[in-house]
């Protein structure tokens, strides 16, 4: 993997900041094109939540509940999202029912049938070559439905995404970086300096 896309991909999991401008991002999304919106990154072999916004401050509770517990394998055969990062193309779902079989209250199931996604929206997000994420645009008690027509606007979400996840570390915090990097070596080296002597 491209050290830039590896970099950027350390940002998107771990900064705070970060978060919160994706998070921003996809609130402009909400009610204009979803009901509801969560962006995932790519995490090793895991795909994890790192953003959601909910039409309603119950669905909000419901999508971090969701984002807390929720982690998807990149190679999961039954993921929307995990399909969509994996060939690097949109998924369209216009309709999704679910099943009616109880699941355990708080249970992934459960979340899911209480978010009630009706039609849903997943694009991938691009860095350089590199699929490092996704964002799922739903529709639920609004009762829309989601058309081919709609994916020129989800790609902008995508985008700008994109775009928020491949900001610059801010100068400091590399500095801090570099220094603790630098210490932990020195530190390392006086220990196998002095690791025969003993």
């Amino acid at each position: 993997m491209d050290e830039q896309v590896r970099w950027t991909l350390q940002i998107a999991t771990a900064d705070r900041a970060a978060h919160r401008s994706i998070r921003e991002i996809a609130r402009r999304a909400v009610p204009a094109l979803a009901d509801f919106a969560m962006v995932f990154m790519v995490a090793g072999r895991s795909i994890v939540g790192i953003a959601s916004v909910h039409i309603s401050p119950a669905g909000g509770r419901l999508l971090r509940a969701l984002q807390r517990i929720y982690r998807i394998r990149r190679d999961d055969l039954q993921s929307t999202v995990a399909q969509v990062i994996r060939t690097g193309r949109p998924s369209l779902r216009r309709s999704i029912q679910y099943d009616g079989q109880p699941a355990p209250r708080g249970s992934i199931a459960d979340l899911h049938r209480r978010l009630a996604c009706r039609s849903a929206l997943v694009l991938p997000i691009h860095i350089g070559a590199t699929v490092a994420g996704a964002v799922t645009l739903c529709y639920a008690g609004s009762g829309r439905t989601y058309a081919p027509g709609d994916l020129a606007g989800a790609r902008r979400v995508a985008r700008a995404i994109a775009r928020t996840a491949l900001l610059p570390v801010p100068h400091a915090r590399a500095t801090r970086l570099r220094a603790a990097v630098g210490d932990a070596r020195r530190h390392t080296s006086i220990r196998r300096r002095l690791a025969p002597r003993n």
